[in-house]
């Protein structure tokens, strides 16, 4: 006979990741002890763009982004980002930012004081948030906008309850929560405040992550875990 203790127990260790991980990512959760199922809540659709002229400076909020970037980039003067992933992958392809912030109201601040006389294009999805176009606005400093990527939520369910789930936009845990209205993990783990605070709305007990990378919300949930 299987105790509510031990089915507690079994609870404790089963992590669930609302996006696809790597195999280094698993490991990192495995090595634990712990296990770990991961999907991607949001499927993002890459919309088909004909570039006219030259973009300039050129903004990107998320990794979405990247290959509206990597087929456009003759078009481009400059680029700034946040995120060092995203940073990362960029200069892996030859392309260099000019500005990185962890935060897109960081970036806007910081593009907006140092460069106020360079032409800004931001390729984002119609769900962007409204911190950066916001201060580009507040400071009269205009701010092309061009659609280049959507995301799709997954309407996924699940039968039972996880000890944790990682979230990684506002989008991913509104699509999650829908799809799982009776489903209350133990601790929500966000990737970022925004994330949080949207998670908020649907869990009592949520956490954020130290860094805004998927390992270290993963990291964040195994800590959270063995503390509780």
């Amino acid at each position: 006979m299987i105790t509510i203790g031990y089915i507690a127990i079994l609870m404790k260790v089963d992590i669930l990741s609302t996006k696809t991980l790597t195999e280094s990512q698993v490991e990192l959760v495995l090595n634990t002890g712990m296990s770990i199922t991961h999907y991607n809540v949001l499927i993002t659709e890459h919309n088909s763009i004909t570039p006219n002229g030259n973009w300039g400076h050129v903004i990107i909020t998320s990794q979405n982004a990247i290959p509206a970037v990597l087929e456009n980039r003759d078009h481009i003067k400059q680029i700034s980002c946040v995120g060092n992933v995203t940073s990362d992958i960029l200069i892996s392809n030859g392309i260099t930012p000019l500005e990185t912030a962890d935060h897109s109201s960081d970036l806007a601040l910081k593009l907006t004081d140092t460069y106020p006389d360079h032409y800004f294009t931001y390729l984002c999805s119609k769900q962007r948030r409204e911190e950066l176009p916001a201060l580009f606005l507040e400071k009269k400093i205009p701010l092309k906008e061009l659609i280049v990527y959507r995301s799709i939520a997954v309407m996924k369910s699940f039968d039972r309850i996880f000890a944790a789930v990682t979230f990684y936009s506002p989008k991913g845990v509104h699509a999650f929560a829908k799809a799982n209205q009776n489903n209350k993990p133990l601790i929500a783990i966000c990737i970022g405040d925004t994330t949080a605070r949207t998670a908020m709305h649907y869990y009592k007990n949520v956490k954020i992550a130290t860094k805004q990378t998927v390992e270290n919300t993963l990291i964040t949930a195994i800590k959270a875990l063995h503390n509780d």
